[in-house]
């Protein structure tokens, strides 16, 4: 008895003492596409050979091309608007042929309206130098005849034609959907507005057009994922669903280069979701950049493609200071922010600046919210619906002072540098964010 009783003591007075627990904390962090100098080194190298087989397959290409003194090509009419140069008048057409050769060229006849038909031509490539080739040259031609048959991008031009009464809307929604470009006189209102990166498909239309499609297949293949399959991955499904969807409408558009690059980008990062990648980093990015200009070699001259790398960097520095921020903050700081870093870029190039610029950021997160609004409205024939508003917000932009200012180079080379330190040292990003304010501050001074 004695025996049992100790025994409960034993047990008891065991169980009585607190014992301390090991608490583990550890934290997971996701892999990076590529860690280590070595790894970089034959990555860049690999790229770096890429880069010159393409190269050397354009410029086989090239000398092909301009080794006929004359071609016979057909081609559809982007672009056509008449145009003086020291007392002279002429007529200037942007065409791009079937096989995606973009070019100008120029013809002293009085010529009727051509935009969005399809015409056939003679050209002499032979002046045509490599650069111009890589880029949109301009090519000397003459003008046989105007087709009737039409591709079916400059049909659904003539369906919004059909839709939007006024000129400028037929304008504005074949930009947004068709890639095409804008004329003068539409492209200096939306100058004044600073929403010239709203017209140009890019890495923000891919975004929305990505979500969009997403959301609705996700929808659609739900419940049969769950009765059938339910072992299959929705983001492998889906996803290659809605990037071959993106990728027909990539070529459909002609491939412009930003909205090249940001196709590319959301092929990168759906891979990357899959294997477990770090999306959200100045490695990724600069991965995306040298795969991009080793695939097409063309992309090192084109100025859309730079601008909207730098629009991504500027993100993604952005998100890397701000990561306490609530979201409502970064929604609305995000605008603003990169509307302020890319003035001295844009201003390298385009130099034209207005205090209607100021609402930019305004317009840019209305867009967010419009532009699925539009593709609904236009898909059920009531496309032109807000074209009054639209229509008087360009009109609105027609007054108030214009000035031309470009960026000094030495002024970029500094923000650069300090774009760059700003990766790694927050003090660099209050220096890059002073002198950007200043640029903004010097700007506004010299309309008022």
């Amino acid at each position: 008895m004695q025996d049992k009783y100790r025994l409960r003591w034993c047990t008891k007075s065991r169980t009585s003492i607190p014992v301390a627990k090991p608490k583990l904390s550890f934290h997971l962090s996701k892999p990076i596409p590529i860690e280590g100098r070595r790894e970089w080194g034959l990555f860049l190298l690999f790229s770096l050979l890429l880069f010159a087989i393409m190269l050397g397959w354009h410029y086989y290409n090239y000398i092909q091309f301009v080794s006929s003194k004359k071609l016979f090509v057909t081609a559809d009419v982007l672009l056509h608007y008449p145009k003086e140069k020291a007392g002279r008048h002429y007529q200037v057409l942007k065409l791009e042929t079937s096989d995606g050769l973009t070019f100008y060229t120029t013809s002293k006849e009085l010529l009727k309206p051509l935009q969005g038909r399809n015409i056939s031509l003679l050209i002499f490539p032979k002046k045509v130098t490599f650069k111009d080739y890589l880029t949109t040259p301009y090519i000397p031609s003459v003008i046989l005849r105007v087709n009737y048959q039409k591709s079916l991008r400059m049909h659904l031009f003539d369906y919004l034609g059909k839709v939007h009464e006024h000129r400028w809307m037929q304008e504005l929604f074949g930009a947004l959907f068709l890639a095409l470009p804008i004329s003068k006189e539409l492209r200096e209102r939306v100058t004044r507005l600073g929403v010239n990166h709203l017209l140009a498909l890019s890495g923000f239309h891919m975004g929305l057009l990505w979500f969009m499609l997403y959301t609705l297949l996700s929808w659609l293949y739900k419940p049969f994922q769950q009765r059938f399959f339910p072992w299959r991955h929705r983001l492998m499904d889906v996803g290659l669903v809605t990037l071959l969807l993106l990728g027909g409408y990539l070529v459909f558009t002609g491939s412009p280069p930003s909205l090249l690059r940001a196709y590319m980008m959301v092929v990168i990062a759906w891979l990357a979701l899959l294997f477990g990648l770090e999306l959200f980093s100045f490695r990724f990015l600069a991965l995306c950049v040298v795969i991009l200009l080793a695939l097409f070699p063309s992309l090192l001259f084109s100025i859309g493609f730079w601008l909207s790398v730098s629009g991504i960097f500027f993100i993604y520095l952005f998100l890397k200071w701000t990561t306490q921020w609530p979201k409502w903050a970064i929604f609305i700081g995000l605008n603003l922010w990169v509307y302020l870093m890319m003035l001295p870029v844009v201003h390298l190039f385009f130099g034209t600046f207005s205090l209607y610029q100021l609402i930019s950021p305004i317009l840019t997160v209305l867009f967010s919210f419009f532009y699925p609004l539009w593709i609904g409205l236009h898909l059920i024939g009531w496309g032109d619906v807000t074209d009054q508003w639209i229509v008087a917000l360009l009109h609105w932009a027609e007054g108030g002072v214009v000035v031309y200012e470009t960026t000094p180079l030495w002024l970029l080379i500094l923000f650069i540098t300090l774009a760059l330190g700003a990766i790694r040292w927050r003090i660099a990003l209050y220096l890059q964010f002073g002198l950007a304010l200043g640029w903004l501050i010097y700007l506004i001074q010299k309309v008022a």
